[in-house]
């Protein structure tokens, strides 16, 4: 059993089953505040091989990236004094899940409000999940996979938000290369632990902010005679999807976003998609990156993810900002 639940915060999206914690999708995990020597976490990939990444003070340029070889990780400070530990998730959805089933500490886990600013709920494919983004080439493995040095995750960490990304490879809104029939999306999955999965998940806290990164697989990966036809399902989906939202939050801030792999072919259809949803909403807003597709299956490298996530911390700072003067 993990101890003093109540002062843990948990990121993304988990379940629960005998006192352990599954995480699923990259970037969630856990963080706690303690005080004292070292703390002892026994956890586990299923499958393995996978990683996670270890977070101290909230420094996100010092952060840790470990290969999960034993089910117990040890860490020690020997200086008795507090600090903040995070553990995330560095593989996709489609890779492996997290369980978490015990948290040991030398010392006490401290009291603290984890009363974020503000959350932010994520949809979004390989480009979120960080697919392949430590390779320009080679072979697009689980070593060069990494959901924490993506730019949404990066950025959304920077900025001290609560999160709750949603992604996986070869999912679009609507069509997805892994279902039979294709015309299977994340819509189909938006209240699931993550896609392809049969166990629910309620979100306990109303969002903030949607950001919505998806077009690149809805375009690419499924075969639709009439291309117009395949617009308006996008069109009209991505309506459902943020009406559905808006039920939970009428105020509720939207971002589409695209342009991270420079996938040209694709910008018509988002294009037309804000167009048809912009005057339907009044907290719509886009945001067109200047991409790159050098990493594996024409992905961006990991170095433009730095700078994307500079990007999405201005471009978010001006969307909340704008709240404050309406």
């Amino acid at each position: 059993m993990l101890n003093s639940l109540n002062k843990l915060k948990l990121f993304g999206r988990y379940s629960i089953n005998d006192g352990s914690y599954t995480f699923y999708n990259g970037g969630s995990g856990l963080s706690f505040k303690m005080k004292g020597n070292s703390f002892s976490i026994k956890l586990e990939l299923v499958p393995a091989p996978g990683y996670i990444y270890l977070i101290l003070d909230k420094n996100y340029d010092k952060k840790t990236k470990i290969l999960v070889k034993n089910p117990i990780f040890n860490y020690s400070f020997n200086d008795n004094k507090e600090h903040f530990v995070d553990i995330f998730k560095a593989n996709e959805a489609n890779d492996n899940a997290l369980v978490i089933s015990s948290l040991d500490i030398d010392g006490e886990i401290l009291d603290y409000d984890f009363n974020h600013k503000y959350k932010v709920k994520v949809y979004g494919d390989s480009t979120i999940a960080g697919f392949g983004i430590l390779a320009h080439d080679g072979d697009a493995s689980i070593h060069v996979n990494d959901s924490i040095r993506d730019f949404c995750f990066h950025g959304l960490y920077e900025l001290g938000y609560d999160y709750d990304i949603f992604s996986a490879s070869g999912w679009g809104l609507v069509f997805s290369d892994y279902t039979n029939p294709k015309e299977i999306g994340i819509i189909n999955y938006k209240d699931k632990v993550k896609v392809c999965s049969d166990i629910n998940y309620v979100d306990d806290k109303k969002a903030d902010l949607l950001i919505v990164s998806l077009g690149t697989n809805d375009y690419s990966y499924v075969a639709v005679k009439d291309s117009l036809n395949r617009v308006n399902i996008f069109k009209k989906t991505y309506k459902e999807l943020i009406d559905s939202e808006l039920s939970k939050n009428p105020d509720l801030k939207i971002l589409m976003v695209y342009g991270t792999l420079k996938e040209k072919d694709v910008y018509p259809m988002i294009e037309a998609t804000y167009e048809y949803l912009k005057p339907l909403y009044k907290n719509l807003f886009i945001h067109k990156f200047d991409g790159d597709n050098t990493a594996i299956s024409n992905h961006a490298y990991v170095d433009k993810h730095d700078i994307m996530a500079k990007e999405l911390i201005e471009v978010i700072n001006q969307i909340m900002d704008k709240e404050k003067e309406d």
